[in-house]
């Protein structure tokens, strides 16, 4: 009798482990969340933007820049702002001083005169958004907080800026 009690209590405490090791491990298929983001070169994050239809981020950073540090520190930290740029944009960082070429469907352009020529750049941070297919967007510019930024990436990724879209369908029903 003895020997069935402990050989239950036994697998009791065996059946309670497996079952908190499986709880704490959040590695499943499928439901695994960034914890950095991933950031890309230009080049790279245009082509990926185009092939999975999402929209780009790009940061315009530099190396001296006290503000950038301070994003990277605080706000690219932020569960909140890994899990949305992870999960719905392509995340690009450019290096406003950086003589490094890019080759972007056969234009080749340094990063530094991407920031300075083609996107008027003049101030650091930057952030610019795209469409997938490249077309820009709009900009904010400076530190951002968690808050702030949220609300420009939720605009974004829900497009609220297509203007072609019905705004507040269903909003007349019964109306005149």
């Amino acid at each position: 009798m003895k020997q069935t009690q402990i050989t239950a209590i036994v697998a009791l405490l065996l059946l309670a482990l497996a079952l908190g090791v499986s709880a704490g491990d959040d590695k499943t298929p499928g439901s695994t969340k960034p914890t950095e983001i991933a950031w890309l070169s230009y080049d790279a994050g245009l082509a990926k933007a185009k092939a999975e239809d999402k929209h780009v981020f790009v940061n315009f950073t530099t190396s001296w820049c006290g503000w950038c540090k301070k994003m990277n520190k605080t706000t690219f930290k932020e569960d909140e702002i890994v899990n949305m740029l992870g999960s719905n944009f392509v995340s690009v960082k450019v290096d406003g001083d950086s003589k490094n070429e890019l080759d972007i469907d056969g234009y080749k352009i340094t990063e530094q005169n991407l920031a300075r020529s083609e996107f008027q750049v003049r101030s650091y941070p930057t952030y610019y958004f795209l469409t997938p297919e490249g077309g820009k967007l709009g900009a904010a510019r400076g530190y951002q907080a968690k808050e702030q930024l949220s609300k420009y990436l939720t605009y974004v990724h829900e497009r609220q800026y297509d203007t072609t879209k019905a705004q507040n369908p269903g909003q007349n029903k019964g109306g005149k």
